[in-house]
């Protein structure tokens, strides 16, 4: 009996484990982001350690080639139920970081960038 107590004790112990570290949904997930309606970049989000952190992956004017490679969010944690908040994203056009919040719905991840008691909006776009 005291065998078959540790064995299930041992495997309920890996099943939570392995659900405390599943995959974010928006870890390794790439994102065509828009300005004004307008197709502007790809990102692609990564996850290290439960921080999410966006690097633009591709760019859809000359101008934008030149930021290719740049991280644009940084820090950026889930709250639960596909809402992410904690990070920052850059401009990197005006080379300006701003407080984020982010939802994650279906194939569309919504940001909003913020500078003191203002925000913009974006829709991005699932690949």
């Amino acid at each position: 009996m005291k065998l078959f107590t540790k064995t299930t004790l041992a495997v309920a112990g890996i099943s939570v484990a392995s659900m405390a570290f599943a995959a974010d949904p928006l870890a390794n997930t790439t994102w065509q982001t828009f300005d004004e309606g307008k197709p502007k970049g790809t990102v692609k989000i990564t996850e290290s350690n439960g921080v999410l952190t966006g690097k633009l992956i591709a760019a859809n004017t000359e101008k934008g080639k030149q930021y290719v490679g740049t991280t644009v969010i940084k820090g950026l944690k889930s709250d639960g139920n596909g809402k992410y908040s904690g990070g920052t994203i850059t401009d990197p056009a005006k080379g300006k970081d701003y407080r984020m919040t982010a939802t994650l719905n279906g194939n569309s991840l919504n940001i909003k960038g913020y500078i003191g008691p203002f925000s913009r909006s974006q829709v991005w776009k699932k690949k």
